[in-house]
């Protein structure tokens, strides 16, 4: 096949893209088959670039030989002074009156040398030396070409609004579009016959730019000299020396694709204004109807770029600990085992801490914050040796390249574009190099047209507002993870990004023309292309394409100042100061019955009646409530016979237990969970365990007994489990009376009051006293307040955030702020971040959707 390279003659961006389109010998013309149409509705033709490459070159005839190889013949890329083919854009029309006061300039733009090609994997060379290096095989398929065609889209809702959401205005909208060949997510299988060429393409182009007088004409020696100075070199006065300059711009990318892109032009549709139309309420104008109007998809893609990582080597790496949460890198004492500090002294808690923190075992004062809490810490030492990190070369990476910096100096009024002369060589290692950008913008739709019009006097560029009319925003906007709002509406529409781009029932659809239905039932099952996303560098998708993540790990990589500064023999050391905490609080109890057992006595001597002989009976009252106990006795005023009587009863009360209970979680909003009890207590006991409450009465629970769930109260003898009332059993006269500090007789109730006459066996369960007047409610057992008894051992530890001790705790911490906490992470870093200095990382702008833009020229 025959094909023309080169476009020799100065033109605008228009006329070269029309020339390339209606090249016969560039394009190979194929008709679409009966299938290839039946999705689509008009007419098309099929365009498949082959054995091509695009380059400008300088004035004159076509060559044609341009990329003859290294021969030295006139064509080779070489040759620098017949490289320098251009687009002039030339600014027109006055200045405004604050510019000019402003001292501002106009800029001519100079885009030359411009070339699309095969990439040659090079961030140094616009185009590849040879023309079959630079020759794109095969830009696309038979089955998957390019496409001009005109066609027909039905059930288009325009902008008539009547109501909030209301209207029904819709119709149909033909239009003319230019679409790239469809993009394949997976290249496994293509070869450069089959469309591998199109995902290695390789741009390549030169700007310079100037400001200009505007009072000068073009070519006057003091074109670039502004505010009317002269050009006099030999003038010490700076005010005579010219502003003169110039802004120099190459850009290089490698390996990308524009397959998937789209572009359609059409007629918009008439809504706004119509009878009943509520339009220019919701901000819409009469200016959309019936004017040039188009739409388009973007794609500048270079690929997924989920595993596009610099190689890191971790190198040797070690952690290491110390007591002394000030010690330094040169301090002894560094230990390879997990060592804590936990805090013995009085000066960072404040009050009594105990051995071990936070009063630990005899710590019942409820209120004292050094009771509440227990705080450790140490040092944490990191070291590193021997890391490295890669990046991979930009040359054949697919990398953007923007650079500046000339490898000689030229004149600063001049350029390559105009007059000849060699086209500017830039320095290898300057300039931006950005790893795999993928560029999908999604510029209006059919129901959101670009808009071209004018008012008479100015000129507007404009993409239409979304009105507030259901039919339209719903073919837009996207329901995201999550979102619970007016759950029935279906929205279609969805994020165009290098993974997907759109989605649909028709074959190979991505979001362009293929649907020609926009109707709520032809739409079902499919989404609509209508956000954009621009992302750099290495950046991953967590569900399936719909968003996309810039990752953070250590090998990351995307835009870098300067060529990639790889890493070798990393090594440093950083120490963190780390605290932890542990918290406990106060837990009241009442809702469960006592029943305990206690021994009323009477004893009388018979002493000391006044009247002598005869018989006197002596009571007791029972204190909760029972019948009173009595004896009779005789005597005189100088002896008598005495008597003495004892019965064991029981009795039902409200318990009021008080105890100390554990933090062991924190959840996700910030919530502390306390619990941690290790089950020491049981309400009811069933044999004579003395860790329990009460004793069980016998009846089933919740099934005989009353309130919550629990037993009945006892009433009768027989119910109360093990021994008799005579002879209670070890331990059970007086359920758990063993206090902190108590033995013996405190423990089985017979202390504070004889066995001849009085209580003992009374359970203190409900008891309030601590020793003291403070009428605080005291534990009645011992383990509870022993930070480490049984699985209170291995009880969680949180972290304390820096310098926020006082303030989460409040002022009974006392000198608490010398608490204070570095966050450790959880790998060893050796205070280094490997990555190269002049990687500024990934990037992500994801779900970008233009609600309303408009450029004119008003104010120009």
């Amino acid at each position: 096949m025959t094909t023309l390279h080169t476009v020799s003659f100065q033109k605008t961006v228009l006329a070269t893209l029309i020339g390339l389109c209606l090249n016969q010998s560039v394009f190979a013309l194929q008709e679409l088959s009966d299938d290839g149409l039946s999705e689509t509705t008009g007419e098309g033709i099929a365009l498949l670039p082959q054995d091509t490459y695009m380059i400008f070159r300088g004035a004159g005839p076509n060559e044609t030989t341009p990329l003859a190889g290294a021969d030295g013949i006139a064509g080779n890329t070489d040759d620098r002074l017949n490289d320098t083919g251009y687009i002039r854009y030339i600014p027109v029309g006055p200045l405004t009156s604050e510019a000019s006061a402003a001292g501002a300039g106009k800029a001519d733009l100079f885009l030359y040398g411009l070339a699309v090609s095969k990439s040659d994997n090079n961030t140094n060379t616009r185009i590849a030396s040879t023309a079959a290096d630079a020759s794109i095989k095969s830009w696309g398929t038979a089955s998957n070409p390019w496409l001009l065609k005109a066609s027909t889209a039905y059930n288009v809702p325009d902008f008539y609004v009547n109501g909030t959401n209301g209207g029904t205005s819709k119709s149909s909208v033909t239009y003319l579009s230019m679409e790239a060949p469809l993009y394949n997510q997976s290249l496994a299988g293509l070869t450069s016959d089959t469309g591998l060429d199109a995902y290695k393409l390789k741009l390549g182009l030169w700007a310079d730019a100037f400001v200009r007088d505007p009072s000068q004409i073009e070519g006057d020696a003091n074109q670039f000299c502004l505010n009317g100075c002269t050009r006099n070199t030999s003038a010490v006065n700076t005010a005579q020396i010219p502003r003169e300059n110039r802004l120099r711009l190459q850009a290089i990318w490698n390996n990308f694709s524009v397959n998937g892109s789209n572009l359609q032009l059409f007629q918009t549709l008439g809504g706004v204004g119509l009878s009943g139309d509520t339009g220019i309420n919701n901000g819409m104008s009469k200016f959309y109807n019936n004017t040039l109007g188009a739409s388009g998809i973007l794609r500048f893609n270079s690929g997924d770029a989920a595993n596009v990582k610099a190689t890191y080597n971790a190198g040797v790496s070690t952690r290491t600990y110390h007591t002394n949460r000030n010690a330094t890198a040169a301090s002894t004492g560094w230990s390879n085992t997990e060592v804590w500090n936990t805090y013995a002294n009085t000066s960072i808690l404040g009050g009594d801490n105990g051995s071990a923190g936070g009063c630990n075992a005899g710590g019942v004062q409820f209120s004292s914050v050094a009771c509440q809490f227990r705080y450790r810490d140490r040092a944490v030492k990191d070291t590193v040796s021997g890391a490295s990190w890669t990046a991979p070369d930009p040359n054949g990476s697919n990398v953007l390249r923007l650079s500046t910096r000339e490898t000689s100096n030229t004149s600063l009024v001049s350029t390559p574009a105009l007059g000849g002369g060699n086209a500017p060589t830039f320095a290898a290692d300057d300039g931006i190099f950005i790893y795999n950008p993928n560029i999908n913008l999604v510029l209006g739709s059919l129901y959101q047209p670009v808009v071209f019009g004018s008012d008479g006097t100015n000129f507007s560029l404009e993409i239409a507002r979304i009105p507030n009319k259901q039919d339209v925003y719903t073919k837009i906007y996207t329901r995201y993870a999550g979102d619970t709002s007016d759950t029935g509406v279906t929205y279609y529409g969805s994020t165009c990004n290098v993974y997907q781009c759109g989605s649909s029932t028709v074959a190979g659809y991505q979001g362009g023309s293929a649907l020609n239905d926009y109707s709520s039932t032809a739409l079902a099952g499919k989404k609509l292309a209508t956000h954009s996303s621009i992302s750099f560098g290495t950046v991953k998708s967590n569900d399936g394409g719909q968003t996309l993540v810039a990752d953070s790990s250590v090998e990351a990589l995307g835009i870098f100042f300067g060529t990639p500064q790889n890493r070798t023999n990393i090594s440093g050391t950083q120490i963190f100061k780390e605290a932890q905490y542990q918290q406990r609080q106060q837990r009241v109890d009442t809702d469960y019955i006592v029943t305990d057992r206690y021994r009323l006595t009477l004893q009388h001597d018979g002493y000391w009646r006044i009247t002598p002989g005869g018989a006197t009976t002596a009571t007791k009252d029972d204190p909760y409530g029972q019948a009173q106990l009595s004896c009779v006795y005789t005597g005189g005023p100088f002896g008598g016979n005495g008597c003495a009587t004892s019965v064991d009863r029981w009795y039902n009360t409200s318990g009021n237990h008080v105890d100390w209970v554990y933090l062991t979680n924190v959840d996700a909003s910030g919530n502390k969970i306390f619990g941690n009890d290790d089950g020491t207590y049981a309400r009811y006991c069933t044999n004579t365990t003395t860790d329990c409450l009460t004793w069980y009465n016998g009846a089933a629970l919740g099934a005989s007994g009353t309130g919550n769930g629990y037993p009945a109260p006892v009433t009768n003898v027989n119910q109360i489990i093990g021994g008799s009332m005579a002879n209670p059993g070890s331990g059970q006269r007086g359920a758990d009376d063993c206090w902190p500090g108590e033995t013996g007789g405190q423990c089985n109730g017979s202390s504070g009051s004889t066995t001849t006459d009085g209580l003992y066996g009374l359970s203190r369960l409900s008891a309030v006293n601590d020793g003291g007047s403070s009428n605080t409610p005291t534990p009645t057992h011992v383990n509870n307040t022993n930070w480490t008894y049984g699985t209170r051992a291995n009880a969680p530890w949180f972290r304390v955030a820096g310098g926020q001790a006082a303030v989460a705790y409040g002022s009974g911490l006392g000198s608490s702020t010398a608490i204070t906490s570095d966050i450790v992470p959880t790998a060893v870093t050796g205070g280094v971040n490997p990555s190269a200095l002049n990687n500024f990382g990934s990037a992500v702008i994801d779900g970008l959707l233009i609600q309303h833009m408009k450029i004119t020229t008003k104010g120009l």
